[in-house]
Formats: structure tokens, C-alpha cells, sequence
């Protein structure tokens, strides 16, 4: 990816343009901007890279993402709504809160990221890999997904409602207090060690002697 770098000081400029003039932002380097509290709507970023950006509380919805890279950025309370994501990866982000309700997920990859009280809620996963993150709190109600994986990922009270983890591996997770609904059937199918077996049966009132 070239590494030609847009001035942090014309960055919010330069994106606020392209969004409003429904043009194409390409193959440039963003580093250390502030970009809080931005609204940009129908942004497309092609072989952009994000270093250390400030995305606190910004709206990026229908945003359109294809081989962008987001590189320790901050973005807590930011809303991407009916955005996509191809061939994108996150590292080292922070995401708190962050609202990625419906948005759309292609060969993706997400590690060592805070992602807790996120929320995916409708999202559509395809070739996603998300790693060494925590999702403490996080929401996966009515996802779709195929070759999902998760690594290393803490899914503490997480809520995976109407989302069938069937075939998805969890034996690296921590999954204390995950959320499914009264039925159980989210588990079905789910790969988990023994342990993680023991602690999900007092879900279904079961008494595992050992």
C-alpha cells in the first residue's frame, strides 16, 4: 500500500469532500488525526491506512471499506451503520461502545482490539477472524456468518441472541455469563472444551459429576 501521507491538518477536509462529492479516497496514509465527532455518510476509502487516528463519536454510516488498514485508533462510540468492510483489518483498536449494527464484513481481520459493549447486532460475517480481542458485553444478536473465527477472545456477558453458533470453535474463549436466549439453541453445535461444557450446562440445570 503506498504511503503517501495526507496532512493531518486536511485529513477531516479531505474526507468531508470526498463523502460529499461521492468520490473515492485512495491510497493514502492518514496519521494522528482528530477526526471525533465527524459525519460522513457513503464514505469510500480504497488502500487507505488510519495510524493512530481519533474517531471518538463519529458517524461513518454507509461507509464502504476495501483494503483499509485502522492501526491503533481510538474509535469509542462511533456508529458505522449499513457500512462494509472488505479486506479490512483492525489492530490494536480501541472500540467501546462502538455501533456496527447491519454492517457487512469480507475477509476482515481483528486482532488485539477493545471491542467491549459493541454492538454487531444484524451484522454479516463472512471470512472474519478476530483475535486476542475482548468483547466483554459485546452484542451478536441475529448475525449471519460463515467462517467466522475467534481466537483468544474474551466474550464475557457477551449476547449472541438468534445467532447460531453451530460449528464455530470456542474452546480459546472466555465465555462466562454469554447471553442466549431461553431455549439454548444458539449452543447447539458450538466446539467447546470440557470446561467450558461444565460451565454452560448450569444453563440447562444440568449437575456434571466428576
Amino acid at each position: 500500500m503506498p504511503a503517501s501521507l495526507a496532512p493531518v491538518q486536511d485529513a477531516d477536509i479531505l474526507l468531508a469532500r470526498a463523502a460529499h462529492d461521492e468520490q473515492t479516497v485512495e491510497n493514502i496514509c492518514i496519521r494522528g488525526a482528530d477526526l471525533s465527532g465527524t459525519w460522513y455518510e457513503g464514505l469510500r476509502l480504497r488502500g487507505v491506512r488510519l495510524e493512530g487516528c481519533r474517531l471518538t463519536g463519529c458517524r461513518w454510516e454507509r461507509a464502504d471499506f476495501a483494503d483499509v488498514v485502522l492501526d491503533g485508533c481510538e474509535l469509542s462510540g462511533s456508529g458505522w451503520r449499513d457500512a462494509f468492510f472488505e479486506r479490512v483489518e483492525l489492530i490494536g483498536c480501541k472500540a467501546v461502545g462502538a455501533d456496527f449494527a447491519e454492517t457487512g464484513w469480507r475477509e476482515a481481520d481483528v486482532r488485539d482490539c477493545r471491542l467491549s459493549d459493541a454492538v454487531f447486532d444484524r451484522a454479516r460475517l463472512r471470512r472474519v477472524a478476530i483475535s486476542s480481542s475482548d468483547l466483554t458485553g459485546a452484542s451478536f444478536c441475529d448475525c449471519q456468518w460463515k467462517d467466522w473465527t475467534l481466537t483468544r477472545a474474551v466474550l464475557r456477558s457477551a449476547r449472541l441472541l438468534h445467532t447460531s453458533l453451530t460449528g464455530l470453535d470456542l474452546t480459546g474463549c472466555e465465555l462466562d455469563g454469554i447471553a442466549v436466549s431461553d431455549t439454548n439453541a444458539e449452543l447447539r453445535g458450538a466446539i467447546v472444551t470440557m470446561e467450558q461444557a461444565a460451565m454452560l450446562a448450569k444453563r440447562l440445570g444440568i449437575v456434571i459429576k466428576t
